[in-house]
């Protein structure tokens, strides 16, 4: 039979095992397997880790074995997880919960003397509810860690160098006590004089050696923090430079085609002349002269070579495909939006409009309008595109089909992720034939009325 302190054991170890399971599910990790062996497998290794349970206030060596070898087989055989990451994840978050754990119990033990009797309960109830707050906020807190963990490791480092400054005061405190009691009851005290005099060295000397230690360690992540901007530099600039050299490569191409379809123009009037007396292979031969001649004049002037790079692209994939591409954008004003939001605004928006058109039938006007203008104090991104069937909407989400739910509705909430750092703002409008996007980011200091000289719409 079960005692209660087995219960709460076990109660501990369902904790560890529950929570790992959820921050797998949030780091990513899908578990779709069946009712099969493996699923069969894991359940045994969570009963049997249950059963041992988890103790409080002590790491045992087997214990943590086990815990730890638990964790691996979910990691590796029910979700598939590369060996090096199960290894780390089940030893990083064994580690941690049982610290953290042990930490909640003697910090309890020493601070609620009266309640001396209810510690395990309480230290049950602390543990359930960090983990609870951890997993509630994971994607923040992990937001945060990738943007300043070198600071997280300095404040880590400096945390604990308090904690062992308490500890090596407690510790020589109780250690003076004692040598009082030894001496004031004249007890033989041979064995314990090394002991003081390792105490005394730990109070007077070690607390220098760890300074120095944290100096040194400190000074190192300062100097990762450093190359570590010094890298996203160079990254940028290389990213800048490649986007140039293909800019020019895309401007020459271009170019290139046009010397040579005007170099081939005498050519062509020649062969019109000698069709002159069959008007319909005359204008079959003209519509081929067009197209070769609109192929190669998508070359944009928006002020971002990288939204003229995207918008290239895309032009020539609705030329390709038959869906009228128009394009009147000024983004100069805009140069303190990230190139990767650039990417995903302009990226998805354009995305989402040609996959809207691909669906519509070619006896239908295929088109995708982008216009852009500024009205008091915002830039203003109109999409306008055609559209075959009908929109559903889904918790303020947008989608044209339940095949297509999950992609589409990742391209907006990309895009409403972007807009979201400027302030902006997403309006989605739509009727039977179109679909209508209208994106609002805030700008100081622009003159509304030279800028709308553009033309652009009102």
């Amino acid at each position: 039979m079960l005692d209660y302190y087995e219960i709460l054991l076990m109660i501990n170890a369902g904790i560890l095992i529950i929570s790992f399971l959820l921050l797998l599910k949030k780091n990513g990790y899908k578990n779709n397997m069946k009712f099969d062996i493996r699923m069969i497998f894991i359940f045994i290794v969570s009963v049997i880790l249950i059963i041992i349970g988890l103790p409080f206030g002590n790491i045992i060596p087997y214990v943590l074995f086990i815990i730890n070898l638990g964790l691996f087989s979910i990691c590796r055989i029910g979700y598939n997880i590369y060996l090096k990451k199960s290894i780390i994840y089940s030893i990083t978050y064994s580690l941690s919960y049982i610290l953290m754990g042990s930490t909640v119990y003697w910090i309890l033990e020493f601070s609620l003397k009266v309640l001396h009797n209810y510690i395990l309960e309480l230290n049950l109830l602390v543990n359930f509810f960090i983990m609870c707050f951890f997993i509630h906020y994971f994607d923040i807190l992990k937001d945060k860690y990738n943007k300043k963990r070198y600071y997280i490791y300095i404040l880590l480092i400096l945390m604990i160098n308090v904690i062992i400054f308490i500890f090596l005061n407690i510790a020589t405190t109780k250690m003076s006590d004692l040598y009082k009691i030894i001496a004031k009851n004249n007890l033989e005290y041979e064995y314990s004089v090394d002991t003081i005099r390792f105490s005394l060295y730990m109070e007077r000397i070690f607390p220098y050696i760890l300074f120095i230690i944290t100096i040194i360690l400190i000074s190192l992540f300062i100097k990762a923090i450093k190359s570590e901007k010094e890298k996203i530099k160079i990254n940028f600039i290389n990213e800048k430079l490649d986007m140039q050299y293909k800019y020019y490569l895309m401007v020459k191409d271009s170019q290139d085609k046009m010397k040579q379809i005007y170099h081939d123009m005498n050519g062509h009037i020649e062969n019109i002349k000698s069709l002159k007396d069959n008007s319909g292979n005359v204008n079959k031969y003209i519509e081929s002269i067009e197209d070769e001649v609109r192929s190669n004049i998508n070359i944009y002037n928006t002020g971002n070579i990288l939204l003229d790079i995207i918008l290239h692209e895309k032009g020539e994939y609705c030329f390709k495909n038959s869906i009228e591409f128009i394009v009147g954008i000024d983004f100069r004003k805009c140069d303190f939006i990230e190139m990767i939001d650039i990417s995903s605004i302009f990226g998805n928006i354009i995305d989402n409009a040609i996959e809207a058109c691909n669906k519509v039938d070619d006896s239908i006007r295929k088109y995708i309008s982008l216009k852009s203008t500024i009205v008091n104090g915002y830039y203003v991104l109109r999409c306008e595109n055609s559209k075959r069937n009908k929109v559903l909407e889904s918790d303020n989400k947008f989608f044209t089909s339940k095949k297509d739910k999950f992609i589409h509705g990742l391209g907006i909430e990309s895009i409403k992720s972007s807009i979201k750092k400027y302030n902006g703002e997403l309006n989605i409008k739509y009727n039977e034939n179109s679909f209508i996007v209208n994106i609002y980011i805030p700008i100081e200091n622009i003159d509304d009325e030279n800028y709308k000289l553009c033309g652009l719409f009102p």
